[in-house]
């Protein structure tokens, strides 16, 4: 019966609805009594209990906005361990007998262990983002009268509504960073440990410089356990 009713109703709505005077509208209800409520829920608001008595109504003229960002994003849990970020300074380097040249380079290296301080410190966290967005429309109040009557008053009409829905999305997970240090003891690095006499001197004779706290007077016995030109794995860190 009611869809029956609402086909007669769409027939006549152009000759009804549209004549209506908008001054003679009810005012909207507005937010922020209609936050977070339909359309249709706010429609049903404007029909108080004396003005029920067979009366329908239903919005139209909707017309939905976009989602806004409503503040900053929000930082939730971490996702991830901290870590250093930055250029570290390196300390407490503690060489050990792995000596090795890097590709065809006369100077020796040595894998080393070393406290490294990185003077800033990231964690990967998880991010959220609270949204709005407003809506428009106006609601028609009518009825079916007899077979095929629609009565609409135009003071049970009412124009210019809105609500306000809202909502939470998340973020892609994003590194915070902070200006503490992050320091790392007992990292594995690869060091300088001699620089040849060829690269100082230019010429022969000359002498070995040491490097990161190796002995000079350990370098010939450094060179000699390194061995010939073998194939860069890494560039030096220190």
């Amino acid at each position: 019966m009611k869809s029956i009713k609402m086909t007669a109703m769409a027939a006549l709505l152009a000759t009804s609805f549209i004549g209506t005077p908008a001054s003679a509208a009810k005012p909207p209800l507005g937010p922020p009594t209609t936050d977070g409520l339909t359309p249709q829920e706010v429609c049903d608001l404007q029909l108080t209990p004396a003005e029920q008595s067979d009366f329908e109504t239903y919005p139209i003229n909707e017309v939905d906005g976009t989602w806004v960002n409503d503040g900053p994003p929000i930082q939730g849990d971490a996702v991830g361990d901290p870590e250093g970020y930055g250029t570290p300074t390196s300390s407490s380097v503690f060489l050990s007998n792995s000596y090795f040249r890097n590709g065809g380079s006369p100077n020796v290296w040595a894998l080393a262990q070393a406290t490294l301080t990185y003077p800033q410190t990231r964690q990967l966290f998880a991010f959220t983002q609270h949204q709005t967005t407003s809506s428009s429309f106006d609601c028609y109040v009518f009825k079916i009268v007899g077979h095929d009557t629609v009565v609409d008053p135009a003071g049970l009409q009412s124009v210019g509504n809105s609500t306000v829905d809202e909502r939470t999305i998340d973020l892609p997970d994003d590194y915070v960073i902070s200006d503490d240090d992050f320091i790392v003891e007992g990292a594995t690095v690869h060091a300088l440990i001699c620089i040849s006499p060829n690269n100082v001197t230019k010429g022969k004779p000359g002498t070995w410089t040491g490097k990161n706290g190796f002995l000079a007077s350990n370098c010939p016995a450094a060179s000699t356990a390194a061995g010939g030109t073998v194939p860069s794995d890494n560039a030096p860190n220190i």
